[in-house]
């Protein structure tokens, strides 16, 4: 059961404008010479004219869900139109984890990478008065992955230095069993490396997932922990029991922000950094659309969600995502830029041929 949030958009208001984005991405990438090959061999089969008729978010029902296995297995090149593959240099390409099937390569421009990544965390970081200036310390993934490049971009939109950072290789994390001896010496091996930025270092900032968070808690001193001013999570889901946990028991000095979002769309943010919350994230701008893409988890409010991406460079419609969820409409004093519904009480879709998230 696909289906998109009604969108309240009067012409020309802050929601209307993810309308005007989605018709004219739409435009770009099925125009019939310079389009992108993905979306004109889509034109080619959809039964009727795409660009005059999908004009508003509602719309997008009619196109469907995309699978991920879609996008695995063509070049990058045949979904960024044509006429923007003379600016390839511009571009920031970054394949996403491989967590439910095999990794996908995606790109954006500059401006998209800041409104997708950057100005989503800058806003909610204002709001919750999430730390300025002080040292930060990256644990997470390099390589081809996007989260270390955000992670730099973030530290220093904060006034920081570019992060201290520990590198996590997750497709190798993925492939040893839970609990097994390689897992933990994995485990032992990163936070060692972590822990020696921290008695070195003074370090005021952490970005890493949960899981990571929890080990270096627990090798941390009481005086390392008591000077950390701000936590921001990434990675895997945060469950409303270890963020409670990690916020007054073991970081109760700092400001805890979380993020969700993934290599394909960006990241959203929270816009509450209360004690004993239940994370919800809010995408920022017009550029990304939530919805959900099959019907509610038997006895629970959450289903399976689905993005649509409205970007110049990569339009993604209905992709369905790995999580379930609950839309939510942004709070009245959200900042300006979060207007768009965003998603609740998140997490991934067990599967009995797929084995549980880890460390990311």
């Amino acid at each position: 059961m696909l289906s998109t949030p009604t969108i309240a958009a009067e012409p020309g208001s802050a929601a209307d404008a993810a309308n005007v984005r989605l018709r004219a991405a739409l435009a770009m990438h099925l125009h019939p010479r310079d389009g992108s090959a993905y979306w004109l061999e889509r034109q080619a089969v959809a039964g009727f004219d795409i660009r005059s008729e999908i004009r508003t978010i509602d719309d997008l029902l009619r196109l469907g869900t995309t699978s991920p296995a879609e996008l695995t297995t063509r070049p990058l090149l045949d979904f960024v139109p044509r006429c923007l593959h003379q600016s390839r240099n511009d571009w920031i390409i970054a394949q996403t984890g491989g967590t439910t099937g095999n990794p996908m390569w995606t790109a954006y421009s500059q401006d998209e990478f800041q409104a997708a990544f950057v100005a989503p965390f800058v806003a909610a970081a204002e709001h919750v008065r999430f730390p300025r200036g002080g040292a930060w310390l990256y644990a997470g993934p390099s390589g081809p992955h996007i989260i270390g490049r955000a992670a730099r971009r973030l530290a220093k939109a904060c006034d920081s230095p570019e992060p201290f950072s520990v590198d996590f290789d997750p497709r190798w994390a993925r492939k040893m069993p839970a609990g097994s001896f390689g897992a933990e010496r994995y485990v032992r091996h990163v936070v060692e490396q972590a822990m020696a930025v921290i008695e070195s270092q003074y370090i005021e900032v952490l970005f890493t997932t949960p899981p990571l968070l929890i080990a270096l808690a627990e090798a941390m001193t009481d005086t390392q922990r008591d000077r950390i001013r701000g936590v921001h999570y990434g990675g895997t889901h945060l469950t409303v029991a270890a963020l409670k946990d990690l916020q007054t028991r073991w970081f109760p000095n700092a400001v805890h922000l979380s993020g969700y979002g993934n290599t394909l769309f960006g990241c959203c943010l929270e816009l509450d950094a209360s004690a004993g919350r239940t994370p919800t994230y809010f995408p920022h701008g017009d550029r990304l659309v939530f919805g959900i893409a099959t019907e509610p988890v038997q006895g629970s409010p959450r289903a399976q969600l689905c993005f649509s991406r409205l970007d110049d460079t990569v339009l993604l419609i209905n992709v369905a995502e790995r999580d379930a969820g609950v839309l939510a409409a942004p709070p009245p004093d959200a900042p300006a830029g979060f207007h768009l519904p965003g998603v609740s009480d998140v997490g991934p879709i067990e599967r009995p041929d797929q084995p549980a998230r880890g460390l990311y």
